[in-house]
């Protein structure tokens, strides 16, 4: 922290372009994804020393504020976990609600957008909302959620809080709060996935191309 004002939290930790290499022995993993990860991009000792100092800037912000919390599912269900654990910790209320919302096939972004489910839009009305999000690499998502939420709930604000932001050269939406701003690779782990894989992970991965060719029904029999 940069004094006791919090400035350089505001700014998200740069991961560089050169991955760190995986290490088998470092990383716990179900048996089924051996050989799915070509490096590794976080650590959860690192996710979790980050949600505390953005839960601090949070709670700065949001002085004598009860937010709304709006998880988007089901990637952002981990860091919305542990993000509001440590909001609780320093005694920033908070309510909850939750929205299912995705853009992408397979590796890549569809440029559309489904909602899946229903939020409570009475409940939003005049109230300050921080949208929480696992990635923001197009902002496709955001650029029809944010409008959604603005039109229909009629709330005081809405601002996003993203554990990543992917450095791509044209973005529709850019986050307020930001954890760590990664290089333009597919990544998966601490919620995010690949056809629905790889959620259960503790660590942020590169993915391989054998995790990208796995038969994921092969796990089902």
């Amino acid at each position: 922290m940069s004094g006791r004002d919090g400035t350089e939290w505001r700014k998200p930790v740069i991961v560089g372009e050169d991955v760190k290499p995986f290490m088998k022995e470092e990383h716990i993993y179900p048996p089924e994804y051996e050989g799915h990860f070509d490096g590794v991009m976080i650590t959860c000792a690192e996710i979790h020393e980050r949600i505390q100092q953005l839960a601090t800037l949070i709670h700065t912000d949001y002085k004598g504020i009860r937010p709304v919390l709006v998880c988007t599912l089901k990637g952002a269900s981990p860091f919305y976990i542990h993000l509001s654990d440590a909001l609780k910790e320093i005694r920033q209320g908070f309510d909850m609600e939750f929205v299912r919302a995705s853009s992408y096939e397979g590796t890549a972004t569809s440029g559309q957008v489904e909602f899946v489910g229903e939020l409570k839009m009475n409940s939003l009305q005049g109230r300050h909302i921080l949208l929480i999000e696992d990635i923001v690499d197009t902002g496709t998502t955001l650029s029809a959620l944010i409008p959604m939420l603005q039109q229909q709930g009629n709330p005081a604000g809405v601002e996003v809080c993203s554990l990543l932001d992917k450095r791509l050269e044209v973005k529709k939406y850019e986050a307020k709060y930001v954890g760590f701003s990664i290089p333009n690779k597919f990544v998966i782990g601490y919620g995010l996935d690949y056809e629905e894989l790889y959620r259960d992970l503790k660590d942020i991965f590169v993915i391989s191309q054998l995790g990208i060719s796995f038969d994921a029904s092969t796990l089902h029999k």
